[in-house]
């Protein structure tokens, strides 16, 4: 094709990406026709500055392909639509991003510009663990318990106890004692049953000293707190009736209940996705080939951890119903226009 010389024609061909006011050069640059053939697959963005001379603006991609793998193929900043002609497909090829955050003690909001500013939120959160748990113990630790008689010492070191509740906040469990507000229901005559046979006897925490307590018939309980020790629980209890049938009883296996309260500090990772388009989460941290719908989101729970730190990518595919190909760059990232009268080419479509 031969354009015709005419003064206020300025041409230019063009091979590589760049600024096409540039590659028009000095002379030509503010006639009010710009006319631009490309002459080679172009790799990467071209962009047009705004010029109160031009009047038309034409970019002939002669059977020739923008590619940006980075972002938008064409950055239009006039204040004219660019008429863009021809067979070769205009194409972002950006369909990833990524989002880190290395610190550790990271809370808050991270907004992800590339992926249209979706979220990710960490935030902090504490998880109510209480719990009913047993211990089988020997009644009396080698005393006898008959009718009217006392245990013995009990003694219960804290490693006995389940380890969901020793891996509690430290300043619940007193970093390896119970806990503040650790009831003691009850017990059972033997290592069987469901259910304790008293309820709702809370101990004072006074680590250090000794606390006698009482409730129901003839309960009570002593705990010594001091630290490095195990605790050492006394049932004060009067026997059964089916205890005074067989008389004194030693070493008679008992289950003792517990109520034992937690305060698990956690952290929740909640990635929202503000695409118009699904994206699929990789990274396993904290998301593993996690697929969040448009508009969707996702969460991921750190169990007693305190790590506010991630790092992921995200990954979209598919094309719209015109078969063009999703991105994450729009075709023209500019101010201005793009007429597609005379294009015949395959866009890339936004995913934003």
């Amino acid at each position: 094709m031969t354009i015709p010389l005419l003064p206020n024609i300025g041409y230019a061909e063009i091979s590589s990406a760049g600024t096409l006011n540039d590659a028009m050069g000095s002379a030509k640059t503010n006639l009010p026709i710009q006319f631009f053939r490309l002459t080679n697959n172009i790799s990467g963005n071209l962009t047009i500055a705004n010029d109160a001379s031009h009047k038309k603006i034409i970019i002939d991609t002669n059977g020739k392909t923008i590619i940006n793998s980075s972002g938008s193929p064409l950055t239009n900043n006039s204040s004219i639509d660019v008429e863009l002609k021809g067979s070769g497909n205009v194409q972002s090829t950006l369909k990833t991003f990524g989002s880190n955050v290395d610190s550790t003690s990271n809370t808050g909001t991270t907004t992800i510009t590339a992926a249209d500013n979706s979220t990710m939120v960490v935030a902090g959160t504490n998880t109510d663990t209480t719990q009913t748990t047993f211990l089988d113990v020997t009644s009396g630790n080698g005393s006898s318990l008959g009718f009217g008689q006392t245990t013995g010492v009990i003694p219960v070191s804290f490693s006995d106890l389940p380890s969901a509740f020793q891996n509690v906040n430290s300043s619940l469990n007193g970093g390896g004692n119970f806990a503040s507000g650790v009831t003691y229901i009850g017990d059972t005559s033997q290592s069987v049953g469901s259910a304790p046979s008293q309820v709702n006897i809370t101990l004072n925490r006074s680590c250090g000293s000794t606390t006698s307590l009482s409730g129901g018939s003839n309960y009570g309980l002593f705990q010594n707190c001091a630290s490095g020790n195990p605790f050492q629980i006394i049932l004060l209890r009067a026997a059964s009736f089916d205890e005074q049938e067989a008389g004194s009883i030693t070493d008679r296996p008992r289950r003792v209940w517990f109520k034992l309260p937690g305060d698990r500090n956690d952290r929740v990772l909640t990635f929202t996705n503000n695409l118009a388009i699904p994206v699929v989460l990789t990274g396993a941290d904290p998301f593993d080939s996690v697929t969040v719908a448009a508009g969707a989101t996702s969460a991921v729970t750190r169990s007693s951890s305190t790590d506010g730190s991630f790092s992921f990518t995200g990954t979209i595919s598919g094309n719209d119903g015109s078969s063009q190909p999703f991105a994450l760059s729009p075709v023209n990232n500019g101010t201005g226009g793009i007429n597609t009268d005379a294009y015949t080419g395959t866009f890339s479509a936004s995913g934003l």
